[in-house]
Formats: C-alpha cells, structure tokens, sequence
C-alpha cells in the first residue's frame, strides 16, 4: 500500500485529438481504446503488487473480476464514445480501490498492521536519468496515536536493488504525530506524507522495484517496528537487461549480508549514558563467502542550526568502523561497539545507518546500506522545596498543614504525580498534584490529623510517586517534622482523674482518731495542771493577805 508520486510534464492519457471542426467526432478509435484497456490492467497489476500479500485468493478474483468487466465493456462495445471510455475507467478505478479498502479494513489487526502505506497514488515509471519524487503517504490503522514515526528507506549500492542515486549520507525522515482511526476513510484522511527528492541512476535495469521502507514509532510509549514496501517500474536503457533476470541469476552468485536483528546493553538507552551495542549479520547466500567486510556506523545528526549539527551517538574508541576478515557462506557473526549517547538528547528514537562494503570470493565489490534505530530515554529528575509545617505540633485529634512545592528539573514530562505522609502518629494529608511537563513546579497543600502520641524524633515519613511516559512509578522520599502531644486537662479535672477511687476506701481512720485523742488528752492536762497552778497562788496570796490583817482571828496586830 506504500505509493509513490512521479513528478514529471503532464501528458494527457485521454486528451482529445486536435480536429478541423468539420470532421471531429466524439468517437473512440482502436488506438485510444487500446489505451484504455492497458491503462485499467496496469491499475489491477499496481493494486495487486501493493495490496497482493494483505488480500485473499477469493477476494483477489473479484478485485480481477471488476477490472476484467471494465475492460470487457470498453472493448465490446460497438461505436463506444470517447467519453464513455474515460468515463468507464474512472468507474473502474474507484471500483478497485474501494473493494481494496473494504478487504483491509475486514482484516484482523495485528501489530504489524498499524502502519500502512495509503492508496492513493499511481505506481510511476521511472526512466534512467530522470530526477523524480516520491512522496509516501502512510495511514495509522490502529485507533491509538502513534507518535516519533520514523520513516529510513533500505537502500543499497547496487542497481539491481536501488534504482536511484545515493546523494545523501542518510535518509531518514520524521514524523511528530499520525492521530489514531475507527475507519478507512478517518485513516485516509489523518494520514501523513513523507517526500523524497531522488534521481533514477544510468544504470537501472527494466522491470519493478521493490523498495523497503523501515518503520520505527511509538504507540502507548513503547516502541514499535514495522517495514512497508512499495514497488516501482524502472524502464532502462536499451542493453541494460531485465530485473527478473537478474535476480534469478544473483539468487544462486550473489552473497548478501543482512541485519537479522540488534540488541543494547542496558536495554533502555538514557541521554548521557554509555551502552553496548550488539548487532547481527548474515551472509546469505548459501555458496559465497565474503572477506574483507567493512562495516561503517553513522549516527543521525541533531542540532537547530547547520552549525550545531552533531552525530547523536558517538563511539567511546573514537572510531566507528568495524572490521571482520571473513563471513562464510550461510554464517551468522556480531558486531560489537560501545557508544555514549548525547546528554542532551530529547526522548525519542534515533537512527544509525550503516553502510556495509564487502568482497566475494573472486574479489568483486559490493556495498550495502542499512539502518537501525535506537529508542532514547531521558532521566525523570524531581526536586522539592523545604516544607512549612504550621503548627509544629498539634495534640491528639487536631491538625496541621504542610505546604511545600514539587520541581520538575528533567527533560520529561511527568505524569500523575502523588504525595501521601507514612506515620502511626498521624493520618491523612495525601494529595494529588498531577501532571508535570518539563520545568514546571508543582504545589502541596496537606492536612495531617494527630492520631497518637509521637513515640520518635517527629519524623514523618513524605512520599513523592510519578509516572514516566511507560506507566512506570518512581518513588521519592524526603520527611517533615511534626510532634503530636497528648491533650491537657485543667488542675481539678487532673486531681480528680488521677486520685484512685480503691485508695479512699481503704484509709487508715483508727488510728488517725487515736492520734487525735492522745493529743487533747495532752492538752488537757497541760491546762489542768496550770489551773492548779493559779488556785494554788491564789490561796497563799490570800493567806498572806489575811497575816498582814491581824492573825487568823481577824483581829488586827499592835507594833
């Protein structure tokens, strides 16, 4: 489905034939109906070429069938107009194309499916020496966006696999964003293109193409390969042979040496990290040896500007050629390089072309060009501010409130950022910040409710989770300090409280009222005795008295 636009002077297929006035007539001659006829059978053969592997045996008779009722009514039928005849190939057209588009949208959709290569155009002839441009339009089958579409032609030095000239060192394309599709015809419509500005080569060989376009992107934020093929009909020079031929012939002479697959270690590649990568080869021709293979590895260029170009990936050796002396017939080897990606690599997939020159056993040269694609990720980074925790200690059933703000310093966008407080002291608080794109800041406002005592040093344990763009969690723990303190009672309620009810009952009453006792006994007698004391005074104070008055009898003494 992968088609390709030939830019070339217009020529008309059905133009009217300049006539005197007098002897024109609308009729269709031999020749224009012959043209038409070929015109609807190439169609069918483009069609089929494109759409031949994704169609049935069944429904590849019917799509035969509407071209051969087309052609039938064009040719059997007697004093046919010319316009009937450009009118019967329209109909014709869009009778293909539409059946074609029902048969792939009644197709289970597996995950090669989710990138395609729209219908839309004619295959072109390209004629040796021509400059032309193809332009790719490609349709997202699936109804989820895919995003970091990358788009690298399997191009090859030889002119029995690339029809065109090398010009450039590389020639991938991107593309931001193909939006998803619940249809054919929204999928039609959402599709993106991708241009290439190319010139056939001196030396292309009769026949058709098949060209391979390798398919990197990112469907749910994880990657995704895909290869989409198209072909093209070349048209050579007079002695330049036939590519069927040829590739009969190079089936059993030619060794080939193919990328069957890649690996790197880590897996996930990070901007400024150093990794291993390991790729594998195959010579495939099952009679051929190669020796002398040069494998030469070029990292995409990044940059704004022409100045500020650099390779994205760059060997720690310095050198990114790699040597292997021999691969015999139907071998397998890898190839090992260490690379550090750039730090400041955005996150998405980057290409690395490789071109491989090698010899087969009777020194002949050969070189191939392949492309890989390596998938960057960058560090998720989050810092956070000193939070501000007001009051600094509450008591049990009380609260407090904690604000501090969450900084996204990485290069990704963060998503569903959480925090959540861990301590048997406390409860509540959790709180839900959202997304974060790069650079932005986040702000936490939490409510922590006192449930016990604070047994330790106040340490509340703060946990800050996020998501990266694969739904991977990542937790970081930082903590704030708050002390929870038993509730106060006043003075009265505290006696009370505290004062045991068993300890009242119990008081040793006997003896206090002994005690008691012995001490007015005490008293008593000490006022007893002073008593005494007094009348005893009084009276010898009485009898000196009545002495100094004239004796007992009253009388009073004479001197």
């Amino acid at each position: 489905m992968f088609c390709i636009l030939l830019i070339v002077p217009e020529t008309a297929v059905y133009a009217e034939k300049e006539k005197d006035s007098d002897s024109y007539s609308d009729e269709a001659d031999d020749d224009e109906i012959a043209d038409a006829v070929n015109t609807l059978s190439a169609y069918y053969k483009n069609l089929d070429l494109i759409n031949g592997e994704q169609l049935t045996d069944e429904q590849k008779k019917t799509l035969k069938k509407i071209c051969d009722d087309g052609r039938n009514y064009i040719a059997g039928t007697d004093d046919i107009t010319l316009t009937q005849v450009q009118n019967r190939v329209s109909e014709t057209k869009s009778m293909m194309d539409t059946y074609v588009q029902k048969c792939l949208s009644e197709r289970p959709q597996s995950t090669i499916d989710y990138l395609a290569v729209g219908n839309i155009y004619d295959i072109p002839v390209v004629k040796y020496g021509e400059g032309v441009t193809l332009k790719l339009p490609i349709l997202n089958l699936g109804t989820e966006d895919l995003t970091n579409v990358i788009v690298t032609p399997v191009i090859s030095n030889s002119a029995k696999e690339w029809p065109f000239l090398i010009s450039r060192t590389g020639y991938t394309e991107e593309i931001g964003e193909i939006p998803g599709s619940h249809n054919m015809e929204e999928a039609y419509n959402n599709h993106k293109e991708v241009w290439y500005a190319l010139a056939a080569r001196e030396d292309i060989l009769s026949g058709y193409y098949k060209l391979d376009f390798d398919i990197v992107y990112e469907r749910e934020g994880k990657a995704e390969k895909a290869v989409l093929s198209t072909y093209v009909k070349a048209i050579g020079k007079k002695d330049s042979g036939d590519l069927e031929d040829a590739d009969k012939e190079e089936k059993t002479s030619t060794p080939r040496i193919i990328v069957t697959g890649f690996e790197t270690d880590p897996v996930d590649v990070f901007a400024g990290s150093t990794f291993m990568l390991t790729i594998h080869v195959k010579n495939t021709s099952s009679r051929t040896a190669v020796s002398n293979v040069e494998f030469d590895l070029k990292a995409a260029e990044e940059g704004e500007d022409d100045k500020t170009l650099y390779a994205s990936f760059l060997p720690t050796s310095g050198s990114n050629t790699i040597y292997v002396p021999t691969i015999a017939s139907g071998e397998e080897t890898q190839l090992q390089i260490e690379m550090t990606a750039k730090a400041d690599l955005v996150q998405k997939p980057y290409a690395i072309d490789m071109t491989m020159k090698y010899e087969d056993d009777e020194y002949n040269p050969y070189e191939n060009l392949t492309s890989l694609s390596i998938p960057v990720k960058q560090l998720s980074r989050i810092e956070y501010s000193t939070a501000e925790v007001l009051p600094e200690s509450i008591t049990v059933g009380n609260q407090a409130n904690v604000i501090f703000s969450v900084y996204n310093t990485g290069k990704t966008i963060l998503y569903n950022v959480k925090v959540r407080f861990e301590d048997e002291s406390v409860s509540g608080g959790d709180c839900y910040v959202g997304k974060l794109e790069s650079g932005a800041t986040g702000s936490v406002d939490a409510m922590l409710t006192g449930e016990a005592v604070t047994t330790g040093d106040g340490t509340i344990r703060t946990i800050i989770s996020y998501e990266n763009d694969a739904g991977e969690v990542t937790e970081v723990e930082t903590a704030v300090s708050l002390f929870v303190e038993e509730e106060m009672l006043d003075e009265t309620d505290y006696m009370l409280d505290e004062m045991p009810v068993e300890e009242e009952k119990k008081f040793p009453v006997i003896p206090v009222i002994a005690g008691a006792a012995a001490l007015i006994l005490l008293l008593a007698c000490i006022l007893i005795s002073k008593w005494r004391k007094k009348k005893k005074a009084a009276k010898e104070l009485e009898e000196d008295l009545a002495d100094l008055a004239g004796g007992p009898d009253g009388n009073q003494r004479n001197g």
